[in-house]
Parts: C-alpha cells; structure tokens; sequence
C-alpha cells in the first residue's frame, strides 16, 4: 500500500505523471517493472487481493469430482446418512459435508407411492364379494380374520444424498400405511349378536383404545416432563368382561 500511497501523490485524475513509475522504483529500490505491476493489479481490482490462494496449502484430496463420482457409485439404499456414506466411501465426515454445502452433493427426500394395479384391485373387488350373503336375510357364515403385522421393511419420507443430475430411486408400496412399525394383535370378523350376553358384537377383537387428554408440559432442563403413561387396566377389562381371556376359532 506504500507503493499505490506514492503514487497516488504523484498522479492527476487516475493518470501517472512522466518518471512517476521510475521514481518510485528507485525510492523502494525494487525493478520498475515491479511497480508498474503493482499498479496494473490496482486499477484491475482496488482490494489487492493475495495472490496465495489457491496456490499454497496442503492440495484437496477429496475434489468435487471425486466426491461425485464416489458418491455416485454407492446405492442410495447406502446414501440415507452422512455416517452411512462416510463408512461406505471412506470419505471423512468434514469432507461431505463442505460437498454439501458447495452443492456437489444434495439432500433430497422420498416419499413412498402407491403401488396397486387393476389385478390388485379386481382381488380386492372379488374377496369383498364373497363375503357378501347371496341373500341378506341369509346368516353369515362364523369367519374370523386375525391380523398379525410385525415388520419394517420401510418408512413413508427417507432422505437421500444425490449429486447433480441424478434422481431419487422410486418406492412404492400397496399403501404407505401398510408398512407398520408396531405390532397389533386383533381378529376382525362380522358382526352378529351374542346371545349368551345379551349384547350386539361389533366384530373387533383385541383392540381398545386407551387415549388420555393430558395438557401439555414442557420439557425441563435436565430431565423429561415427569408425565407417567396411563395404566391399560387390563385386570378391570377382564373383570367387566370386555376383554376376552382365550379366543378360539373354527
């Protein structure tokens, strides 16, 4: 800045007096050549900006085409996490996410679509239908349909890491409420009336409700907060005979 400070003095509107640049040379005893350098990359960019980046440092090893290219090779089954990939590509943590944050990675999320065809729908037409009396004063047949899910084979919005140009794998399922998380025991079968009891069986076996309307608490510091969940009652359903011990069916 010494340098642009003389010269400064010795120009008028922008332009350099005759000897200005031969002057200066011999006063910071540098080639004139040096200081007509100088002066170029001033008018060029008044910031001077270092010369050094880019050009010093350790080199990147993992470039935005490495990381593409390897990234790229992976399934997207492998891409759901940023640990995953890290494990799978041996790319460091702090390397993906800079490819990230440059743009040569994306985060993108999927949802599951719906995967039900005409001969999907023609079977579900046709089950319904047989359970449909050919006559309506006609008694139903005693049927129990148990349901048992216990699996995870999948979640409705799973996020994936995709670099330029590529698109996300499409999922799809018969519903995405068919892919539970939980398991639940229940049998349905049709209504009919218990004469036994004295009471119109709505065919639903083994599932009760068991919501409680509770205000809302916020968490504390150290700790959750403190809300204990409610008791099924199981022994009081027993007891009142709404809930059964043993279920047999024919």
């Amino acid at each position: 800045m010494d340098v642009i400070r003389h010269l400064h003095q010795r120009s008028t509107l922008g332009k350099l007096t005759r000897g200005a640049i031969a002057s200066t040379a011999s006063v910071f005893k540098v080639h004139r050549s040096t200081i007509s350098r100088i002066w170029k990359a001033y008018h060029q960019n008044a910031l001077l900006p270092s010369l050094k980046a880019g050009r010093v440092g350790r080199p990147t090893v993992y470039t935005p085409e490495v990381v593409a290219s390897t990234v790229r090779e992976l399934p997207q089954s492998l891409r759901s996490t940023m640990r995953d990939m890290s494990e799978a590509t041996g790319i460091p943590l702090p390397s993906l996410h800079r490819a990230l944050k440059a743009g040569t990675i994306q985060r993108r999320s999927t949802r599951i679509k719906p995967l039900l065809t005409d001969e999907n729908r023609a079977e579900r037409l046709a089950f319904c239908r047989s359970l449909v009396p050919p006559v309506l004063t006609a008694r139903v047949p005693p049927q129990a349909a148990p349901a048992k899910p216990w699996f995870n084979a999948d979640k409705n919005i799973r996020k994936v890491y995709l670099t330029a140009g590529e698109e996300p794998e499409q999922r799809a399922w018969s519903s995405k409420r068919f892919v539970p998380k939980v398991m639940f025991l229940a049998a349905v079968a049709p209504p009919r009336y218990d004469e036994a009891r004295g009471m119109y069986f709505d065919g639903n076996l083994g599932i009760w409700p068991f919501l409680e309307f509770a205000p809302a608490a916020l968490l504390e510091n150290n700790g959750g907060n403190h809300f204990r969940l409610p008791h099924l009652r199981k022994d009081a359903l027993r007891r009142s005979r709404a809930l059964m011990s043993n279920v047999s069916l024919d």
